[in-house]
């Protein structure tokens, strides 16, 4: 028994050894240097040894100390997972086949492309036809719609600012004028566009924007319908020509002939005809120079002489309007036949030849 205790204390302090011998020599060699302070030179051999002491140990619990920590940590960290160490093939099974990552990973890059390919094509056949995308995203071609000002005019938002956007090829009657029908046009619009995304696209024949300094775009629903031809053919607008023929114009007018056989819309509410669709607040859609274009070209029947009382008179704007007797504004027309105002007989005859009536 007294063998192991001497065992047990011998193999203790190999193990302190380290920890307690550095200890020692510092402890040692501060107590000699105090003990020897007062001598004169009697025990200088003493001193230096007891200053090598204390370098001495000093310089070795620097060199071990912290392998020793270093290796604590270790057995630590390497003690946690005991299961690694009583299994070593399962450390070693993940090395041993490499090829079935890699296998994946070469086959991953050829059936993803051919996956993807397919989705693209599918989306793409089901997605409605892009007209054009007015300079907005390819991918996309939409822009947020922030109000509706009435049925042919919109705003916008493109590149972080608000734009006014006058519809080509329409004109609806005008909220600002109370006409008949105004309401329902403008609600209309709202319904297709408020708060939703549309498309814009120029038109070649006409100009970017009026001198009121709005966009002249046609209007395409998130759906590819365009919103002239929608509003048009459920009655709540008429087809507009400004000055030159513009694209689409004969799906407008197309539009229109059907919704007018049909009395859709405003053709058949009981607004007088020729009074639906307003002057825009004298803001029709174009330029500085207007060129109003008839609307029809079939040729007028011959007035009868002397029953030809309707005004056919072209304002300011040259915009083309006839006043019948009793009209607001009739008394106070003048006829300027010089400057291509004409007398009518009838307003079918005074429509026939471009004009509209006036309003009130």
């Amino acid at each position: 028994m007294k063998k192991v205790v001497a065992v047990l204390v011998g193999l203790l302090l190999l193990t302190l050894a380290p920890l307690v011998l550095p200890i020692i020599g510092v402890v040692w060699g501060v107590l000699t240097l105090r003990s020897t302070r007062n001598a004169n030179g009697e025990h200088a051999g003493r001193r230096r040894w007891a200053v090598v002491a204390i370098v001495g140990s000093l310089v070795f619990a620097a060199l071990v100390w912290p392998r020793m920590g270093g290796a604590g940590n270790s057995d630590e960290v390497a003690g946690t997972p005991s299961s690694t160490t009583a299994s070593p093939t399962s450390a070693i099974t993940p090395p041993s086949t490499p090829t079935s990552p890699l296998t994946s990973v070469a086959s991953t890059p050829v059936e993803t492309p051919a996956d993807e390919v397919a989705a693209t094509q599918a989306a793409t056949s089901s997605a409605p036809a892009e007209r054009s995308d007015d300079g907005v995203s390819a991918a996309s071609g939409l822009v947020p719609v922030v109000s509706i000002v009435d049925g042919d005019t919109i705003r916008v938002r493109i590149d972080g600012r608000t734009e006014r956007v006058r519809v080509i090829g329409i004109d609806t009657p005008e909220l600002s004028g109370d006409e008949c029908y105004a309401r329902q046009a403008s609600s209309k619009m709202q319904s297709l566009a408020q708060s939703r995304s549309v498309r814009l696209e120029a038109d070649p024949t006409q100009d970017d924007r009026d001198r009121y300094d709005r966009l002249l775009r046609h209007v395409f629903l998130a759906d590819g319908r365009s919103a002239a031809e929608v509003l048009i053919a459920g009655g709540f607008g008429r087809e507009y020509t400004y000055a030159a023929d513009y694209r689409y114009q004969d799906q407008h007018r197309a539009a229109e002939v059907t919704a007018r056989s049909t009395s859709k819309g405003m053709w058949g509410s009981g607004c007088a005809d020729g009074q639906v669709g307003g002057n825009d607040g004298g803001r029709k859609q174009g330029g500085s120079t207007p060129k109003p274009a008839p609307r029809v070209t079939e040729k007028a029947p011959a007035p009868a002489a002397g029953s030809c009382s309707i005004k056919g008179n072209i304002n300011d704007e040259g915009e083309r309007i006839y006043h019948v007797p009793g009209g607001r504004s009739y008394d106070k027309t003048k006829i300027t036949e010089s400057k291509g105002e004409k007398w009518f007989c009838s307003e079918s005859e005074a429509r026939a030849a471009g004009w509209r009536a006036a309003r009130g």
